[in-house]
């Protein structure tokens, strides 16, 4: 049996249990990955939602109304119930901002972030942990943007400050100290353009093009040149980074001269490096030109010249070369496409003509294709609301 089949059935296997997803350590064991949440398209019609940690797809449409397709089975989609949706379905109306982490959804409706499913360690922000199947307002306002991380939740307010609640047995929300948090909290950290969370970690990218993580890096992938847990804020020794992507114990930076630069797990290849060695210093690909990165569970991607390029895990097909088997170097996909965002395992792309396109893991129904089969190409999503 080959070594792509035998990853299939365990992670079929694994998938098809109720409990999975509450063990952690099980889920890194078994190379289930997770990474961060929120991006979101600029199509005139309306927008894909980057759903890096969950089973479920979000698609936010021009008059504001949001849509889901995808698991269900902790109420994620705010419907009231834990039944899953191969099809789109309307799940909010009125949402100026949506984003997803590890099976639960937040929106920001009426200038309020409200936020619906799993809620473990708190990371729903609500005061409890008690998982919610119908929006629930969490009391937070003036929110510029979303970050999920794996069950945690991350925010930039308006004002700069940011906040983050949940799962923090490793210092990952970046608040010092180490116990998970049922509220919003204020992150000791200023002048941040983006939060990228990872398997028990986050990483910082402030406006002066600097890095900053904490957490567990038991793989190097915070880049700072060691492994283990980093329990306060550390600067990665890099800079000019326009852009950092997590996966689940991997980074990508895209530094401001078009060049990739990643650190972490290398299990599946997914550092692109042509081999499987681990790094604890984020080490350049060779890669120039490019602009944009995306770092999924154990894969990563990135565009030159609008076309897209993959390389790592590919045992669900996310990579779209229409098979199964892993790579260690990145391999030009053959699409021409605008933007990328990512899923479980899964993969969207938006192409100039404001089509979109999916491919990947699909147990649940989330590439939006009306069904539950297995795709390793990218096929055009027509079911869109």
């Amino acid at each position: 049996m080959g070594s792509a089949m035998m990853k299939k059935l365990i992670l079929g296997s694994i998938l098809a249990s109720a409990s999975f997803l509450v063990y952690a350590e099980e889920i890194f064991k078994l190379k289930v990955r997770f990474g961060p949440l929120l991006e979101s398209s600029a199509s005139d019609n309306g927008s894909v939602i980057q759903c890096h940690f969950s089973f479920h797809s979000l698609y936010l449409k021009g008059d504001k109304t949001l849509w889901a397709v995808g698991a269900n089975g902790y109420g994620e989609l705010g419907l009231g119930n834990t039944t899953h949706q191969s099809s789109w379905i309307q799940i909010a109306d009125n949402v100026d901002l949506a984003g997803c982490s590890h099976r639960t959804t937040h929106i920001v409706k009426n200038n309020e972030l409200w936020s619906v499913g799993l809620n473990n360690y708190g990371q729903l922000g609500i005061g409890n942990t008690t998982n919610q199947s119908t929006f629930q307002n969490t009391g937070v306002t003036d929110i510029k943007s979303l970050e999920g991380g794996y069950f945690t939740s991350h925010l930039i307010k308006n004002d700069g400050s940011v906040l983050a609640a949940g799962h923090n047995s490793y210092g990952q929300l970046g608040i010092g100290a180490t116990s998970s948090k049922l509220t919003y909290k204020p992150v000791g950290i200023s002048n941040v353009k983006k939060i990228s969370p990872g398997y028990n970690n986050t990483s910082y990218l402030k406006n002066d093009g600097t890095i900053w993580s904490v957490g567990q890096s038991n793989h190097g992938e915070l880049g700072l040149g060691g492994t283990g847990t980093y329990s306060s804020l550390a600067q990665v020794s890099t800079s000019n980074v326009a852009d950092i992507s997590s996966g689940t114990h991997h980074k990508a930076l895209l530094k401001n001269d078009g060049s990739i630069w990643i650190a972490g797990l290398n299990s599946d290849g997914q550092l692109a490096l042509g081999h499987t060695n681990s790094q604890n210093y984020f080490r350049n690909t060779g890669i120039s030109g490019a602009t944009d990165i995306l770092a999924l569970s154990s894969s990563t991607y990135f565009i030159k010249d609008n076309e897209l390029w993959a390389s790592g895990d590919n045992v669900f097909g996310q990579l779209g070369l229409g098979d199964t088997v892993d790579q260690t170097t990145f391999q030009n996909t053959g699409v021409t496409l605008e933007k990328v965002f990512a899923g479980y395992s899964s993969i969207f792309l938006e192409k100039a003509d404001k089509s979109i396109w999916s491919t990947g893991y699909n147990n649940y129904g989330g590439l939006g294709l009306g069904d539950t089969a297995a795709y390793s190409v990218f096929t055009e999503v027509t079911t869109l609301p």
